[in-house]
């Protein structure tokens, strides 16, 4: 029987899809969707017939452990009671998202039940997949071993026409990259995979490249990314230049910016009068903002929700790293054209504001 393909056709509305693909993972089926990475086929772990038959279908060595998807914590702390430091700091800064960490677990007697990779995603369609079955879930990549993953329903159903009992179409999946793995026993961690996540990124816990996003790139980010390096600089007892080697890079960008333009001669007038010692802007060039800029940032910084929402519409995985300068929520609007003191009293609120993103990036 050929391979049943449920398309989604409001994202916002799942439940119906959701529902049935539970009911099928509950009597033993197998079930692929996508993730924020590529798509995945899930099999429910409690039902040793279905996980034989999905690693017979994917040509998988036994001996080659299938990651679990969860919903949250829960589940790993059941398995894993003792969750090593280091795996518990990994799943702060990078769940939800593109990171299966590997970690021993144990039986409930307390003998060793050997390693588990668990992956928590931030794609809605998989974590309400995960919930709606209500039974843990073995999930590896939708493609026959040694193959290349899936990143569409369709590629999913040209590997696996007639073997899998429902496909659910959601669209392309988003980063079309697998989740990097790691494995964490005690204070080791291990990169097992490189994927989504560099592995730069892993061994460097305290590294973080924070771009500031406006339109033009010639007023309010130039000045935020400014500011935010001499807060910085202050907290950590060095000068700006030596940030980087403290693992810290601050950038700026526009979305709409015309590259190499100099900041305006307000913002340029308001640096130097408002900041003491005086801020110097006259080297910045703008940059309009690249897909490249947004994987390298670990944390993207918007004057207005507008802009916000317009990478997340691209990048919803990278919710939690993508924020309002503001933290009430609320707009920092474009200055242009308007008077010097409309320029101080932009400059003040940026200063305010870097000062609490300094906080958060050194205790």
């Amino acid at each position: 029987m050929a391979t049943e393909v449920l398309r989604v056709l409001d994202r916002g509305a799942l439940s119906e899809e959701l529902e049935r693909a539970a009911t099928i993972l509950r009597e033993g089926g197998l079930v692929a969707f996508p993730t924020e990475t590529v798509y995945g086929i899930a099999v429910a772990a409690t039902m040793p017939e279905a996980v034989e038959r999905l690693y017979e279908l994917k040509g998988r060595p036994r001996g080659k452990p299938m990651s679990m998807m969860v919903a949250g914590m829960e589940p790993v702390r059941e398995r894993c009671p003792n969750i090593p430091p280091k795996a518990a700091q990994l799943m702060q800064r990078f769940w939800p998202g593109s990171l299966t960490i590997v970690l021993p677990t144990h039986h409930d007697d307390g003998s060793d039940a050997g390693l588990i990779g668990f992956r928590y995603p931030t794609h809605p369609l998989a974590q309400g997949l995960v919930e709606a079955a209500g039974v843990p879930l073995l999930v590896p990549s939708a493609n026959l071993s040694g193959e290349p993953p899936a990143t569409t329903a369709d590629e999913v159903l040209a590997q696996f026409p007639d073997q899998l009992d429902l496909i659910i179409d959601g669209g392309p999946a988003e980063k079309g990259e697998a989740s990097t793995v790691v494995k964490v026993e005690g204070d080791d961690v291990s990169v097992l995979r490189e994927g989504a996540i560099p592995e730069w990124r892993i061994n460097q816990p305290h590294w973080a490249h924070v771009l500031f996003v406006c339109t033009g790139n010639t007023d309010r980010s130039p000045l935020a990314a400014a500011i935010l390096e001499r807060r910085l600089a202050q907290a950590l007892g060095c000068t700006e230049a030596e940030l980087e080697d403290r693992g810290f890079h601050i950038s700026s960008a526009g979305l709409a910016a015309d590259e190499g333009q100099r900041p305006s001669r307000r913002i340029r007038q308001v640096a130097r009068a408002v900041f003491d010692p005086p801020i110097d802007l006259e080297a910045s060039r703008s940059r309009k903002l690249t897909q490249e800029m947004l994987s390298q940032a670990t944390r993207i910084v918007c004057m207005e929700r507008a802009q916000r929402e317009e990478i997340l519409a691209f990048f919803p995985h990278r919710v939690r790293e993508v924020m309002l300068l503001d933290p009430e929520g609320g707009d920092i609007a474009d200055p242009a054209g308007q008077s010097l003191d409309t320029y101080k009293r932009l400059a003040k609120r940026l200063n305010a504001a870097a000062a609490l993103i300094a906080g958060s990036l050194v205790p």
